[in-house]
């Protein structure tokens, strides 16, 4: 279970992010933390007030997007299954998981992404080559951002 203390760093750490949707599961506890935006109505209206969804609650739930080129190289990007701190690199002082140009595979795993001392591997879920990295070492990641452009020959 989570301590008052852990749950006021998560809740100062959700609002000063973009993140607009927060969920985390243990045992028999579950934690929800969402910005909803409300829309004002006027007063001598009759209808309810209508809220407006989130952003981060708008996303389709496909987690890749892909950019044909004119060759038959398609682009793919490689996007955060979850929220967390992003990690290059297994431990610090390591070699990074992978750099631009590196041969990848569907189970190669590119980075880690830390959320409440939990480590998660990220695979790639796709075969071909890293041609870009889009964010960086220690940068905080939400749910759905691009992590990766990945050179995929179709």
């Amino acid at each position: 279970m989570l301590t008052f203390d852990e749950i006021k760093e998560i809740i100062n750490r959700v609002e000063q992010s973009s993140i607009q949707h927060f969920e985390l599961e243990q045992k028999k506890s579950k934690l929800v933390i969402s910005k909803v935006a409300v829309q004002k109505m006027p007063v001598d209206s009759p209808q309810e007030p209508q809220f407006t969804a989130p952003k981060a609650l708008e996303r389709t739930q496909n987690l890749t997007e892909e950019v044909t080129d004119s060759k038959t190289e398609t682009l793919h990007t490689i996007v955060s299954p979850t929220v967390g701190t992003f990690y290059a690199a297994p431990e610090p002082g390591a070699d990074p998981f992978v750099q631009v140009g590196t041969q990848i595979q569907d189970k190669t795993v590119v980075c880690v992404l830390e959320a409440m001392k939990l480590f998660n591997e990220v695979e790639a879920g796709v075969k071909g080559q890293i041609v870009e990295l889009l964010v960086r070492n220690g940068d905080f990641i939400e749910y759905g951002q691009p992590l990766f452009q990945v050179k995929t020959e179709g």
